[in-house]
């Protein structure tokens, strides 16, 4: 190997470190957008067997989380710490959990949101404590995207030192 090819690769290899780099800054987000995807599509499917109206949420998720994770796709050839959709698509996630918790706990419609789960104070208690689980997770990913915008992440941190040293 000559050694402007050697350096041409050594820079390709540079450049390719940097952009995988700034596509993980984002990879906790990725899995959890897997994570809402799939409970989701589960509770999509079981609201279609039991023929309930309700399918409507979990569809509107699926397809509003679908968006976010095609806006992530598109950074990996161009990064960016703008994720408007993603943003959006946790706050979505957030405010139906915010709504579905009292409606679960005060009101009848639990056997039409979660038909497949007998209604009872306990089912409902499991119930809720899920849904403050989704609480926590898309409240934590808000505040890791408000740190990536604004550049206050470890992973920004990392990848300043690194790009520092490949100059």
């Amino acid at each position: 190997m000559d050694k402007k090819t050697k350096v041409e690769f050594e820079k390709n290899r540079k450049e390719t470190s940097l952009k995988a780099m700034y596509f993980n800054r984002f990879l906790l987000i990725r899995y959890m957008s897997a994570l809402f995807f799939f409970s989701n599509l589960y509770w999509f499917f079981t609201l279609v067997m039991s023929r309930s109206l309700t399918l409507v949420i979990p569809l509107v998720l699926m397809i509003i989380i679908l968006i976010s994770v095609a806006e992530q796709v598109r950074m990996y050839g161009n990064h960016s710490n703008n994720v408007k959709y993603t943003q959006s698509c946790f706050l979505s996630l957030f405010a139906v959990n915010v709504a579905l918790i009292p409606i679960i706990l005060l009101t009848p419609l639990f056997q039409y949101l979660y038909p497949f789960i007998v209604d009872q104070t306990s089912s409902r208690l499991i119930v809720a404590s899920v849904l403050v689980g989704g609480l926590a997770v898309s409240g934590f990913i808000l505040f890791r995207l408000y740190n990536i915008r604004h550049n206050k992440d470890w992973h920004y941190k990392r990848l300043q030192r690194f790009e520092n040293a490949m100059n």
